[in-house]
């Protein structure tokens, strides 16, 4: 993309921002048409820099900015974390068209998380420390996307919502003042050693209606691994707790974590049934440059890594098509790469189609558990089985190829 801008604008600033040119910043600015990289997060330094562009400044002494200079890349010290109390709510008013054709809008009133899972990146840009953003803010967002906007699901992005539960007690007891849990239905992420009956229970009076865990394994041993700092036990009280206050709940799993075996895979599967999850996705193991998991691949010699990181995804085996062969990032030591991909494929595909999980979408439609369900009559339009048959087309494609190469 950038460099299709630089044809177009010659004159043209391109700066790149986020996790990836973070961690990689050097080879951001190998690319010619790459001016810029703002490594962490960029309101402020932007700023600094547009400034700094308009009036002819010096870029050194600009905190979080790598630049090029004779050629080569030049990293400034990294910048302070912002505290989020400086920010301006966000300016939804410059997306109104976008909203005006959904029903669900998103809110992040937290960033940074202090974990250190391998496999997770999100820390390299936001911290290992909480910060929050006010919670008049926060209010004043939610009320925005429900009286303004017409939102009626609405997504809270934060990594560990729960995480300070006086706080959350507050935000909660504003919604309720506020009669939001009339108007919309919430859906949070949290941990499972982050909830509890009471906050659980005052997160249903105030209108949440879906938890979403990172259960990640059915097994403990690779639990340890994963440095979660939380059990496969504590999951599962988790998540029957959350089912008890009448919440949906929804997991992510991963397979092809380095050492697991193949009885492990099929655990975190069978874990997910008898869970009676109410949506699922088993995703593959991605080593995202930053992470733990990646220094493994690396030391492994089983970093797999195409041209522009196009295969570093996540969900690599559900995306291909059949005209494209997306090769997974990572395969563990002793693991089969087409028998993962089956396996991942297999999966998904078993767990959405159970009867049980049919039934649900179909009839129950799952209650006002986030966007997880099909609107009402969905069945008379012909938009609704357009996209169900593509979806169901796609996964059949895959499985379809995977066997094919067996």
């Amino acid at each position: 993309i950038s460099k299709e801008i630089k044809s177009w604008y010659p004159d043209s600033r391109i700066i790149l921002g986020g996790i990836h040119p973070t961690v990689l910043a050097d080879e951001a600015l190998e690319k010619d048409s790459v001016d810029f990289v703002i490594r962490g997060e960029a309101e402020k330094i932007l700023l600094e820099l547009y400034d700094a562009i308009k009036n002819n400044k010096d870029y050194s002494q600009i905190r979080g900015l790598s630049y090029k200079h004779g050629g080569k890349p030049v990293h400034n010290p990294p910048a302070e974390l912002p505290t989020l109390e400086d920010f301006p709510p966000f300016p939804y008013h410059l997306f109104e068209k976008d909203l005006g054709k959904y029903n669900f809008g998103f809110i992040a009133s937290s960033r940074g998380c202090p974990y250190n899972c391998i496999f997770c990146s999100q820390r390299t840009i936001s911290g290992q420390k909480f910060r929050y953003v006010p919670e008049e803010i926060v209010i004043g967002e939610i009320d925005l996307l429900i009286n303004k906007y017409r939102q009626t699901h609405i997504n809270f992005l934060d990594d560990n919502f729960t995480a300070n539960k006086q706080r959350v007690v507050r935000l909660c007891e504003q919604m309720i003042k506020n009669g939001f849990q009339e108007k919309a239905a919430f859906d949070l992420q949290t941990r499972a050693d982050a909830v509890n009956d009471e906050i659980l229970a005052l997160l249903k009076r105030a209108g949440f209606r879906l938890v979403n865990y990172g259960l990640e394994t059915a097994s403990e041993r690779l639990m340890l691994l994963l440095n979660k700092k939380e059990t496969v036990a504590e999951n599962i009280a988790a998540v029957k707790l959350a089912k008890k206050h009448g919440f949906g709940v929804s997991g992510t799993f991963i397979f092809g974590l380095p050492t697991e075996t193949r009885e492990e895979r099929w655990q975190s599967y069978n874990l997910a049934k008898k869970m009676d999850l109410d949506y699922v996705r088993f995703n593959n193991a991605t080593p995202y440059p930053g992470t733990r998991l990646y220094e493994i691949a690396k030391e492994e010699g089983r970093l797999f890594v195409e041209e522009g990181w196009t295969n570093l995804n996540a969900c690599a085996s559900l995306v291909q098509d059949s005209l494209t062969e997306l090769k997974l990032p990572y395969v563990p030591q002793g693991c089969d790469e087409q028998e993962l991909k089956r396996d991942i494929i297999k999966a998904n595909l078993f767990f959405s189609l159970r009867p049980k999980r049919v039934f649900k979408l179909l009839i129950k439609r799952i209650g006002p558990v986030g966007w997880f369900y099909l609107p009402p009559r969905w069945y008379l339009s012909f938009e609704e089985w357009r996209c169900l048959i593509k979806l169901g087309c796609s996964l059949f494609k895959s499985l379809v190829k995977v066997y094919s190469r067996n």
